[in-house]
């Protein structure tokens, strides 16, 4: 055997040993899939409680649709949109804020109608809405764009007035409050961190993925992860991150994790394209495949009371468990 030869061998055999000792253990779960009205591609899941929730979706530049239940997903009620919704926040208040194509849509209570939030003193086109988050005392952010181009974040008060609104070079794909102060915001090749409630963000040196969620299960422990397979995790509140897994290394296999979701600090979710459906119960330091969920691309995960619920395309929603 040559040098070349032998170099090629090593280098594969390493290679192999790499994928074999990183590689995931794979498990089953059981889980229903509740029928819903709807074959539309379903983009954000939210419960308030084992009875009330919605999901929101469509068709990006046909239609959007909101269903609600308030029995548990037998029965839902629908509301059709102009163009595809990307998140949704119901609040305790019985109000429903819904981000998307449209822009801010809002519905104070169940029995009144949906009408877009205007912003009078933008005088310009936004993209896409892509996620929303309240903040303790009623403010909102949210954040969108289209990739490379396109990004920004809006501040809210309470009544949805104008507080702030900030440009970034690339797409904001979610938000999140993790108390009256401080929040951060991930996106394409994009982490913001602010510590006004948003009015001003600081940019941190974290570059090399398509951040598509994040998510706090604490104040100062939070997660995110990104198209190409990274998983990021952060200790001081989302200052600084430590990468738990990089997408972009020749030596991992590239995963589109979509959403992340942590019940606390140590048991956590990710959803993604393929059926792709992960769990941890050590902070990410190790990972379980659950393989048998339906080969479709999934976009969200929210859990509620021991409930996981997950949403994806074809119109699919699957409840299961917390094991």
């Amino acid at each position: 055997m040559n040098l070349r030869y032998c170099r090629v061998f090593i280098f594969c055999a390493i290679l192999y040993l790499f994928n074999a000792c990183s590689s995931s253990e794979k498990i089953e779960l059981p889980w229903v899939k509740i029928e819903i009205p709807t074959n539309d591609r379903l983009e954000s899941v939210h419960f308030l409680n084992d009875s009330v929730g919605h999901l929101v979706g469509g068709v990006a530049y046909q239609r959007g649709i909101h269903l609600a239940t308030y029995d548990g997903g037998q029965n839902w009620t629908s509301a059709s949109f102009s163009n595809t919704a990307y998140d949704v926040k119901p609040l305790n208040s019985g109000e429903v804020v819904l981000a998307g194509f449209s822009g801010l849509q809002r519905k104070v209570n169940r029995e009144e109608d949906w009408f877009t939030n205007g912003f009078p003193t933008i005088n310009f086109s936004l993209p896409p809405f892509n996620a929303l988050s309240a903040s303790p005392d009623g403010q909102f952010l949210t954040g969108g764009g289209i990739a490379f181009k396109g990004g920004f974040i809006i501040r809210l008060d309470p009544d949805f007035l104008l507080l702030t609104l900030d440009s970034f070079p690339a797409e904001i794909s979610d938000i999140t409050y993790l108390d009256q102060t401080r929040a951060v915001a991930v996106g394409y090749g994009i982490v913001l961190h602010s510590t006004d409630a948003g009015s001003s963000w600081t940019r941190l040196p974290i570059y090399n993925d398509f951040f598509k969620s994040v998510h706090f299960p604490t104040k100062e422990i939070g997660y995110m992860v990104g198209f190409s397979g990274s998983i990021l995790k952060s200790e001081d509140g989302g200052l600084s991150w430590l990468t738990q897994r990089d997408g972009n290394r020749l030596t991992i296999s590239d995963e589109p994790f979509r959403s992340v979701f942590f019940v606390d600090e140590s048991q956590g979710f990710i959803v993604g394209d393929g059926g792709l459906f992960w769990t941890t119960t050590d902070g990410g330091a190790n990972w379980q495949k659950i393989t048998n969920l339906p080969n479709i691309d999934f976009y969200d995960i929210f859990i509620q009371n021991e409930k996981i619920y997950i949403v994806g395309d074809q119109g699919t929603f699957i409840r299961l468990d917390n094991p």
